[in-house]
């Protein structure tokens, strides 16, 4: 790292947070853009998870720690609701609902009226994941569902999936790649489709943090810009051997499978833009799943000034 060089610190929150999907700014890093655009950015862990609203990354940035992090819009949705810390998210990373839905054996067909009086494991019982789920099937009129809690063993959970003692999993690709390209079980749904376009993880800082170094939030902006456009123009292969270093110990086939299954369904996001409507979207459904009690505005919720004008159009 070059000290020269402006310095941003990056919460991504504890290790378990560590997902495919966050993969973005590990491209930025590892393909030089960062350096391109003349900052270094620092990436740093959580000691704790993020098993309330303000765990994991957030409490770094709040407290001035951390300038960034990346996470889910929908944390900063209930805080501007709430009147909490000042915090906004300035950058697109993940466009679409990276969940799945898993299957012993594939299911050619699959539509979510096949849930009806099926098990399903909740396997990381993620609120955002859980409740657009349960949002899902509301939506599409299907009841009889058993939503079964995780075991708290995820090994143990993809393991009785593949027996078939569950019916379905309820998971991110991140968890089942590996699974997937062993053939123990097989993915029959992507929530990405279902769920439709919502910003669900972003970069986030605070507002504050933002107005007194804009030149260094835009700077990684515009290189994240150009790593989503890297990311959509070359396949999983390509992606895994570029970010693979920062995935110790996660299998090669597996990395492979979910970078190409998060392509496929358009879960990265195509620029740094949050686009308004997918904002608003994620808003309505946060309304209706209960945990907002009403759409929470873009302007409370989006920083769009950085992102004007790169690669990924206008809000």
């Amino acid at each position: 790292m070059n000290q020269a060089r402006p310095l941003l610190r990056m919460n991504q929150g504890d290790r378990s947070e560590g997902r495919i999907y966050y993969c973005p700014h590990f491209v930025a890093a590892e393909a030089g853009f960062f350096a391109t655009e003349g900052i270094d950015v620092a990436f740093d862990w959580a000691t704790s998870g993020g098993t309330s609203i303000l765990g994991g990354q957030l409490p770094a940035v709040i407290d001035g720690r951390a300038d960034l992090a990346i996470g889910g819009p929908m944390v900063v949705m209930r805080l501007a609701q709430d009147g909490g810390p000042p915090l906004a998210a300035f950058c697109a990373a993940v466009a679409a609902n990276p969940w799945v839905l898993a299957a012993p054996a594939p299911m050619p067909g699959f539509s979510l009226a096949r849930l009806a009086g099926c098990r399903v494991r909740d396997m990381a019982a993620i609120g955002t994941a859980t409740l657009t789920f349960r949002w899902l099937l509301a939506r599409h009129g299907v009841g009889g569902v058993t939503l079964e809690p995780s075991s708290g063993d995820a090994t143990a959970d993809i393991a009785a999936l593949a027996r078939g003692d569950v019916d379905y999993g309820l998971h991110s690709l991140h968890a089942l790649g590996p699974a997937v390209a062993e053939g123990q079980v097989a993915v029959v749904a992507d929530l990405a489709r279902l769920t439709g376009p919502v910003p669900w993880s972003a970069y986030i800082a605070r507002r504050d943090r933002m107005a007194a170094q804009p030149a260094r939030f835009a700077a990684f902006t515009r290189a994240i810009g150009r790593a989503l456009h890297w990311i959509a123009s070359h396949d999983a292969a390509e992606i895994a051997a570029l970010v693979a270093r920062h995935y110790p110990g996660y299998p090669a086939a597996g990395l492979r499978v979910a970078l190409a299954g998060y392509k496929a369904s358009g879960t990265f996001a195509s620029g740094p833009m949050i686009p308004r409507a997918d904002h608003d979207r994620f808003a309505r459904i946060m309304a209706e799943t209960g945990w907002l009690t009403a759409p929470v505005s873009y302007k409370c919720v989006v920083e769009p000034g950085f992102a004007a004008g790169v690669i990924g159009g206008s809000p």
